[in-house]
């Protein structure tokens, strides 16, 4: 018993060959194009924030009930500013891989209302102003933390100030980056803290019938 062989022409085997390789080179092409769209993700950015605060020794009887702050709007963002005073001291310029995990005021707030035990106690309002809030380089790796901040204690009725006052806190940063930044906020916002306890606890003693007269800060 014999079998055949179907016979192939030459020119069809070459045909079926190019074919193969053409389908190769456009799966190739595809690939190739498939990277171009779908480029690698970037990094995720690193998020930072201020903590919450240590509650600190001013008597509950001088407490705030609450706590406010305000910003401009430049401030009302999650970006992270830095300036560098080497090159062009009048630029603002934020990190692009680093940003707060919310905004510097809110942040704050945190940090003062656990700070100076907000709701403890006392009856009047502490209003504040945060007008900056940024790391400054000055040359090297040498930067700050730059808080500035305006403060009112308002009565519980009212909105005529019991007392005002302003405040700028520059805390060294441990490194010229933003995570070195960040650091140095979480300090100035603790320092920034415990100033406002202490104008609390100094318009209390200065203030005719101290913070808990009648008209200030009593309920």
């Amino acid at each position: 018993m014999s079998t055949r062989e179907e016979y192939t022409p030459p020119a069809s085997r070459e045909g079926r060959r190019r074919l193969a390789e053409w389908a190769a080179g456009v799966a190739a092409a595809l690939l190739l194009a498939g990277c171009q769209v779908f480029p690698e993700r970037p990094p995720v950015a690193a998020t930072y924030d201020l903590g919450t605060g240590e509650r600190g020794s001013l008597a509950n009887a001088l407490a705030p009930a609450r706590v406010t702050v305000s910003a401009p709007a430049w401030l009302q963002v999650t970006a992270m500013h830095y300036r560098d005073v080497r090159g062009d001291p009048g630029r603002r310029r934020t990190y692009a891989d680093n940003r707060w995990a919310a905004q510097p005021p809110a942040m704050l707030a945190l940090v003062l209302e656990r700070a100076l035990g907000a709701g403890e106690g006392g009856g009047c309002r502490l209003q504040v102003q945060l007008d900056e809030f940024e790391q400054v380089f000055h040359g090297g790796d040498r930067s700050e933390a730059r808080l500035v901040a305006r403060f009112a204690l308002l009565p519980v009725r009212g909105g005529k100030p019991l007392a005002s006052a302003a405040l700028t806190v520059l805390e060294p940063a441990p490194t010229a980056d933003a995570s070195g930044g960040a650091s140095a906020f979480r300090a100035a916002a603790g320092r920034l803290a415990d100033e406002v306890a202490q104008w609390l606890a100094d318009t209390d003693r200065t203030l005719p019938g101290g913070l808990a007269g009648v008209g200030h800060c009593r309920r």
